[in-house]
This record gives C-alpha cells, structure tokens and sequence, in this order.
C-alpha cells in the first residue's frame, strides 16, 4: 500500500462522491491506495453515501461515530 488517505466527515454528502470519483480518477493505475472516511456523526446521509462509495470501490473504507466528537 503506498498510500492510506484519511478524510473527515461531517454532514458532507453531497461532496463524497465527487471527491472519491476525482482521487480514483488521479490515483488509479499510479499508487495502491485506500480512502478511510471518518464520519463524525453527521445529521444528514453522509454514512449512506459512505456505505454505497464502500461497495462501489474497492478502495474505500469508512468508520461511522455515533455522535460528533468534533
């Protein structure tokens, strides 16, 4: 694994998918990689978005908090 790319989440749906669509788009064919979504309780449906980017992509990993813990 070259690369592990940690990103925080929190209430950010609507940006997960382009953002994993653009680091797939860059790094694919160039460095082994994982993306590690850290979804700080968010209200809104970024862990669904999360959870559908996991089985989509190899790549992604995501870890859900309960509450916000900022």
């Amino acid at each position: 694994m070259d690369l592990s790319i940690i990103v925080p989440v929190y209430n950010e749906e609507e940006s997960l998918i382009p953002l994993v669509e653009w680091i797939e788009r860059v790094l694919a064919g160039e460095y082994t990689f994982e993306v590690i979504m850290i979804d700080d309780g968010s209200t809104d449906d970024s862990w669904k978005v999360t959870e559908s980017l996991a089985a989509k992509y190899e790549s992604v990993r995501g870890v859900c908090f309960r509450r916000n813990y900022g």
